[in-house]
This record gives C-alpha cells, structure tokens and sequence, in this order.
C-alpha cells in the first residue's frame, strides 16, 4: 500500500458509492461532482494497490476485495460519525440520521403514532424506517434501534422492554358451534387453523399443561400467512381457529366478534423490546426515540393500549 499516511482519505466518499449505488447518486449526497467522487474513488484503489469496484456504463458493482474493504471501513465510519454526534448528548437534541427496524404487523397497527410524533418532535432528524419481521443485523446493515416481539440474546445487543402482551387462541362463535370449543390444547389436533409463518416456517403453538410443562401442539391449517392482520382477518371470517397476540384481537373480543379459548393453558406474557448495540455512548436520537416508545406505552399515558413495562437488560 503506498502513501499510508493519507490512507484515510476517500474511504467516506467510496463508502457512500456504494450505499447509494451509483457515483451520480454519491455525488448528489455529498455535494461533489460525479468526476471528483470517481477520483476520488481512483486514487483509493491506486493507493491500495487493488480495484474495489466493477465499473460498466451500466452499473456498479463491488470486487471480491471491495467488499471486504467496505464492511470494514463502513463500521470504522459509524464509529467516527458516533464519535462526531456525541454533541448531541451534551445538547440533549436529537439530529442526524436515524433508521429503525420495525416489526410489520405490530408496526403499521401500534408504532405509526410513535414515529410520527418523533419527527414533529424532533425536526431536524432524517429518519429511515424499514417495516419488516426480519431479523436485521443492527451494526452490519447500519441500523441504529430495532423493535423486537421477544427479549434478544444478542450480547451486543442493549434491550429495554416497553410492554407485554399474551398470545392468546381465538375464533368466531359460529367457528366453535360448527367444530366446536376446544377445552384442552390436544383437542385443537381435530380442528382446522390460520398459520402464522414467520421466515416460511409456522409458529408452533406452545401451551403449558397442568405440569406447568410446555407442549407443543400438531395442528393441521386451513392456511398460513406471515401477516398477522391476514391471519387475525381469516380467524374473524370463521376461516379457522388462530393464535394471535392480544394487542390484535382483544378489541374484537371486547366487541364479541371473536371468542377466546384454552385461557387457562397459555403461556406467561411475552415481551417487546427495543434494541440497540451494545455502546459506552447512547446519541440523543436513539434514546428520545426509546424514551417516546416507553412513554407511549406506559401505564399511565394517555395512548397506553395493553399492560406494559420499562426494564433495562443488557
């Protein structure tokens, strides 16, 4: 490698090629013309000795090399720019950008309020919201906070809980009049269920016995679904029986449009977190955004919608 004393020149500029995909994009982003980001990208390569990116008129494309080189170099840069926001503590204002993994059926039905009153909040932020029930990699996909169904047992990971809920098995009446009301988890293995799939592959339904021991339940489907919504939609048409999460359909059961069942065989509550990595330092956007979300669902706000909690794991 030659003239290692610059070394640290052009990194931010090749990084950002590749995250928006193009030079015309990195240029617009960091306000440079599209010929000054390509040299500075050349003068990288030159200066490693290797060519990062495949270059055609028609696309950008990253050598066996340059993706080594960026996921290095990517999480030296988010460390930096961690380092740069750490004002932002001291100020106690939330700038910058923030982007948050969210869960999609429990996103889209109880955090919509959430992230809408953290951007009138916070103005100066530019936020990035990805609505999916994978589970990202935080510090490799450069995310700053998830929302998580279920505590992590990530060690890099920080968790604070902001609520619980129970998953609890329902259907309509005239579902339970035709196929009737089970009254023991065994029972479901001679009744038709709505699947949820999580990553196409279904969730098992867990009850405790009269151990106290967790069974796992062979239910045949009618269907499945990886959409809770979907699955809460076909349990309430009196498709089949379902197991869904309260938050879901406890309106619905309030409204006797649904029935519950096997309340005394289900499981203690589940939890929903909000994670982060594991750093000494916490920027000021990650943790208003935590703070609005605990106090969203707290007991005592105006918003709360089911039971709820506020414990720090890490």
């Amino acid at each position: 490698m030659k003239n290692r004393h610059d070394s640290l020149e052009g990194i931010s500029t090749f990084v950002q090629v590749v995250e928006s995909g193009s030079f015309t994009e990195a240029a617009s982003v960091l306000g440079h013309s599209v010929s000054y980001i390509s040299k500075e990208v050349t003068r990288l390569e030159e200066r490693l000795g290797a060519r990062l990116l495949n270059r055609t008129t028609r696309s950008l494309s990253l050598t066996d090399i340059g993706r080594v080189y960026f996921e290095k170099t990517r999480g030296i840069l988010m460390e930096a720019r961690e380092a740069e926001m750490s004002i932002d503590t001291l100020q106690q204002k939330p700038v910058g950008r923030l982007k948050v993994s969210l869960p999609a059926s429990f996103g889209q039905s109880h955090l919509l309020p959430v992230v809408a009153e953290y951007m009138q909040r916070y103005p100066d932020i530019k936020l990035n919201v990805d609505f999916s029930s994978r589970l990202v990699d935080l510090a490799g996909e450069g995310f700053d906070l998830a929302v998580r169904m279920g505590e992590s047992k990530d060690s890099n990971l920080i968790s604070r809980k902001i609520l619980s809920f129970r998953m609890i098995t329902v259907a309509t009446q005239a579902y339970l009049d035709t196929h009737g009301t089970p009254r023991h988890p065994n029972d479901l293995r001679t009744h038709q269920a709505v699947k949820y799939l999580y990553n196409q592959v279904p969730i098992t339904w867990e009850y405790l016995n009269e151990k106290g021991e967790v069974i796992n339940v062979d239910i045949g489907h009618i269907a499945e679904t990886n959409n809770l919504q979907m699955q809460q939609t076909l349990v309430s048409a009196g498709v089949g029986i379902g197991r869904l999460p309260e938050f879901l359909c406890q309106p619905l059961i309030e409204q006797g449009e649904l029935v519950e069942v096997l309340t005394e065989y289900e499981l203690p509550p589940h939890g929903v977190y909000a994670v982060f990595p594991h750093r000494h330092y916490l920027s000021a956007k990650v943790r208003a955004f935590v703070d609005l979300l605990t106090e969203h669902f707290s007991p005592k706000g105006k918003k709360a919608a089911i039971k709820s909690s506020s414990s720090i794991h890490e």
